[in-house]
């Protein structure tokens, strides 16, 4: 039987304004297939009913508008108590890894690149790092990062500090990542990086892998 392409999970993450929005962008335009964790978890909350059904039975009917969940709404519980976050993290992050999952097995075997890059800000909040093939973290120094994230996001800096505060040290997760970009300088810049880093990757997914 033919040996089967395995394509590399490389998981994509770093703090509120770090950039590692702009570095997904710039793998998907290097060809590479990119998921955003945080959209699947948008749009789980809206088409999965089981996912939905165990949301509500929890943070209770308050946080529905128009009968949908309003993410706002959720948002406000969940970065003010630590054990509320938790609990939607236990019932969010299993249902996002499997569609991750099914979605990079459907992928087809591209001539070149044999990896998919998973943008999620809490992979390593959510314990799933060592689901990944290789982790890429993007960092920035803490006050340019709140101006980006308040800038970009269009809000407070006090909420920006309350998300940031919600995360994991970036000092603890650079300890934990296997590559780090450091987004202190320009789009230029970290272009350059994301390039560097995209052939070292591809060197390292290189071959074929023996389907089980």
């Amino acid at each position: 039987m033919p040996n089967k392409i395995r394509h590399l999970k490389v998981g994509l993450t770093g703090n509120i304004g770090s950039g590692k929005s702009t570095v997904a962008r710039l793998f998907a335009e290097l060809g590479v297939p990119t998921f955003d964790a945080d959209h699947i978890g948008h749009a789980l909350l809206e088409s999965d009913k089981e996912v939905k059904a165990q949301i509500i039975e929890i943070f209770g009917k308050q946080i529905l508008v128009d009968r949908k969940i309003s993410r706002p709404e959720l948002g406000k519980i969940v970065f003010s108590d630590p054990n509320k976050r938790t609990q939607l993290e236990q019932i969010l992050h299993p249902a996002i890894m499997d569609t991750i999952n099914e979605r990079i097995m459907d992928l087809p075997d591209l001539p070149i690149v044999h990896y998919a890059v998973v943008e999620g800000a809490l992979i390593y909040e959510a314990g799933v790092g060592k689901t990944f093939d290789y982790v890429v973290l993007i960092t920035a120094d803490r006050e340019l990062a709140i101006g980006r994230a308040a800038k970009n996001l269009g809000m407070k800096r006090n909420d920006v500090i309350k998300r940031l505060n919600a995360q994991m040290l970036q000092t603890k997760k650079e300890k934990l990542a296997d590559f780090i970009i450091a987004n202190n300088g320009t789009v230029e810049a970290l272009k350059h990086r994301v390039h560097l880093l995209h052939s070292i990757i591809l060197a390292l997914s290189k071959g074929p892998v023996d389907d089980d």
